[in-house]
């Protein structure tokens, strides 16, 4: 498996896509709110017109759902954008990137040239991040960039507000990845302390909670000054015509937010109760919509990955993360029914 392949990947090699049932990319389940669905029909026309380079109107949704300060923000193509234009921007000599996590920091990382060094988690911390070994390491060598996520892609794992504050002085730019962070509510979100800490970048998704992978829709927040040299380098028409429509309708929908909110807070513990029988699997407690499973080799792994295949279910091997190998699956958490279909394959497969 490439280092820098993802879950989603429904396509068969010719470019078509597959009916799949896909547990391997980590997706709001209930899809497009109706409400979404309409903004993107009724504002078809529009598509004649360039999108507002200015994104006002998104921002001012953003700024008004999350609190945040319309100077801080800039919107982006999908959260992954951010990645490439921070390091392409700032161009930080050696960054520090907190692991298992999200391939594309390396990334992007990578495509700048950057000299990139990992700290790993420990399966036996339940891959929480120790923080006196990771203050001790940016203290004996210097780092210009850490870059570090919550809730953690594939892990799941959240950090506390004050832990992060441990690293202002230690490195020029922190880099915090709230991608799935609307899954569990504002009340677990960093985001306020961009406020004081002027070296503090927070980035968010919102293709996977508002379920937009394919119109790609996010956004950042940071110190302004900093926020002005990234509009700078960015495409002047990053976010389209649509994403900005159907970005503003899905954060007024109230209603599909809470409902999403409040099913992955019931189904994470159905998740965990069934996950507790099978006796053969170790699994680390969801936080949001996706759990990470470890199997006893990599040989079952893959052979499981290989008969889901077949009977049309995508999960997601993790053995390209760094930190983890072939034995870790990292499993949506998706409706009921298609849950509980899983979890009876997984319960009922031999291994051979």
């Amino acid at each position: 498996m490439k280092i820098f392949e993802h879950g989603g990947n429904i396509y068969s090699a010719d470019g078509q896509a597959e009916n799949f049932l896909d547990m391997s990319a980590n997706i709001n389940p209930f899809g497009l709110s109706e409400s979404v669905k309409a903004a993107i029909i009724n504002n078809i026309d529009g598509l004649i017109h360039y999108p507002d380079p200015s994104a006002c109107e998104l921002k001012t949704a953003i700024a008004s759902r999350y609190r945040i300060n319309f100077e801080n923000i800039i919107v982006l193509n999908g959260a992954a954008e951010f990645f490439y234009l921070f390091f392409n921007v700032i161009r930080p000599k050696k960054v520090l990137i907190v692991a298992p996590s999200f391939s594309e920091y390396e990334r992007s990382a990578l495509a700048a040239n950057c000299e990139i060094k990992f700290f790993l988690t420990s399966e036996q911390d339940n891959f929480n991040i120790n923080f006196d070994k990771l203050t001790a390491s940016l203290k004996s060598e210097k780092f210009n960039c850490i870059v570090l996520a919550s809730p953690n892609n594939p892990t799941g794992n959240l950090i506390a507000a004050e832990n992060i504050l441990k690293l202002q002085s230690l490195v020029d730019y922190v880099m915090l990845d709230e991608s799935f962070i609307d899954f569990i509510g504002d009340e677990k979100s960093d985001r306020y302390l961009v406020n004081d800490m002027k070296n503090l970048i927070v980035v968010q998704s919102l293709t996977k909670f508002f379920a937009l992978p394919g119109l790609r829709l996010g956004f950042a927040i940071a110190e302004e000054s900093l926020i002005k040299k990234f509009e700078l380098a960015k495409d002047v028409w990053n976010v389209n015509y649509l994403a900005q429509k159907a970005g503003v309708t899905a954060l007024n929908d109230n209603e599909y937010i809470c409902k999403s909110r409040s099913w992955i807070a019931e189904e994470k513990f159905y998740i965990i109760d069934r996950l507790k029988k099978i006796s053969r699997i170790k699994f680390f407690k969801p936080t949001v919509n996706f759990v990470l499973l470890k199997f006893e080799s990599d040989q079952i792994a893959m052979n499981l990955i290989e008969n889901f295949r077949e009977k049309k279910i995508l999960l997601r091997s993790c053995k390209n993360f760094r930190g983890l190998d072939g034995r870790f699956i990292r499993m949506a958490i998706r409706s009921r029914i298609e849950n509980e279909r899983v979890l009876n394959l997984i319960e009922n497969f031999g291994g051979d």
